[in-house]
């Protein structure tokens, strides 16, 4: 299997567990992983043989930017199956979800993070 990774991938948005927060934008970062049978691609060197990692980025920044979310976790899930929608033949995902400096949280951490891992239906594999 084949992975593909993009870090530290950051945007803008309106997620917050308070209304508060949700009124302005605040930064976010992400890294994902995505698992694919990475065969053709490594014999071809044709993009349409494997993910291309940024329409990867465009899906995640388009979420991000979107529909404000209470908890990282359902945005992060969210980003999974948008990227799940996009990209049905993917195996797995591993997402880890920051938003940089958390406000109203003691001791003042550079950020909160979530991280998330969806197999694709029927498949296994070891984590």
């Amino acid at each position: 299997m084949l992975t593909i990774s993009l870090a530290q991938l950051g945007f803008e948005g309106r997620h917050g567990a308070t209304a508060l927060e949700r009124r302005h934008t605040r930064k976010f970062e992400v890294d994902v992983e995505i698992g694919i049978e990475g065969t053709a691609a490594e014999r071809s060197d044709r993009l349409a043989d494997t993910v291309d990692y940024s329409k990867v980025a465009d899906v995640l920044v388009t979420i991000g930017t979107g529909e404000p979310h209470r908890l990282l976790e359902s945005l992060a899930r969210r980003m999974i199956d948008g990227l799940r929608d996009q990209f049905p033949a993917v195996g797995r995902i591993r997402i880890a979800l920051r938003k940089l400096n958390p406000p109203s949280c003691p001791g003042h951490p550079a950020y909160s993070e979530v991280r998330l891992v969806d197999e694709a239906p029927g498949r296994t594999s070891s984590r």
